[in-house]
């Protein structure tokens, strides 16, 4: 892999780690026309740590937020002898319980599937066909009876079994071509989460996700083939992208056009696996 390729790899994960639309099934089809046959999990998984980065500047604040709040919460006696009734008090420190319990179900899924998820970044066939489940995935708003005010500041529609559904969606999102972002947010809004706490909720659930997939892969680091300033430079280039790419998803979710993308993801994997067919 030469540092332009790093590069390009690294706008692309950067474009489509946020947009739902599957950066890691954009990825299998890039290093696929690359023509780069090694495996390249780990430089994935380096990637996500460039868009990691995004989101913690993204979402500084939320995340102060929930730190500040979360340890004054903690420093309440109350909370050891009625903790659901300290839950409910305070809102950040239930957010962030709602991340913990939200991240268990992904841990689980990525802890005992991992050998069989990783073989599949070598299936261009499947990642085009779960582009196109994403496609279908991302209408599933649409058939929520109810309308969910698009941007309303309403953390507490997120409920408590609401937290292992959408954590068991963005554990089954770790197969490429299914978009993380896309799940993860369809779900919630379906559920009838406002679209700021889903996407809220989606992103700083990725945080542990992220930080789980690396501790994975750390091993891997003396193994790759690839020199470490090749993929700091696809590191960089995910975060800069990246960062623009989530400003640019918020204001399309603020538009409600949030399931437009569903056409992109179904065009482009029945073009792909075309492709991958006559090959």
């Amino acid at each position: 892999m030469t540092f332009l390729e790093a590069i390009l790899l690294g706008i692309l994960q950067g474009l489509t780690e946020f947009l739902p639309v599957s950066s890691s099934g954009h990825l299998v089809l890039a290093q696929q026309f690359l023509g780069l046959k090694e495996p390249l999990v780990f430089f994935d998984v380096m990637l996500h740590v460039g868009t990691l980065a995004a989101v913690l500047v993204a979402y500084r604040d939320a995340i102060g937020r929930l730190v500040i709040g979360g340890l004054s919460a903690l420093g309440d006696s109350q909370l050891w002898r009625h903790p659901s009734t300290t839950l409910n008090a305070c809102p950040e420190l239930r957010f962030i319980w709602l991340i913990l319990l939200g991240s268990i179900p992904t841990g689980v899924i990525a802890v005992v599937f991992k050998t069989q998820l990783e073989s599949f970044f070598e299936e261009v066939h499947l990642v085009s066909v779960m582009l196109i489940l994403t496609g279908a995935i991302l209408q599933l708003p649409r058939f929520r009876r109810e309308k969910v005010d698009t941007l309303e500041d309403a953390p507490q529609n997120l409920k408590t079994w609401h937290a292992p559904l959408i954590g068991i969606a963005q554990g089954c999102a770790i197969t490429p071509g299914i978009s993380r972002s896309g799940t993860t947010i369809s779900l919630a809004l379906f559920l009838g989460i406002p679209a700021k706490t889903a996407a809220e909720y989606s992103f700083l659930l990725s945080i542990p996700a992220i930080l789980g997939a690396v501790a994975l892969k750390v091993r891997d680091v003396g193994d790759t083939t690839i020199p470490l300033y090749i993929v700091g430079g696809g590191m960089l280039a995910s975060f800069i992208v990246g960062y623009i790419a989530l400003r640019f998803l918020l204001v399309v979710l603020n538009r409600g056009k949030f399931s437009l993308f569903s056409y992109y993801c179904i065009a482009l994997g029945v073009v792909s696996l075309l492709i991958a067919l006559i090959q």
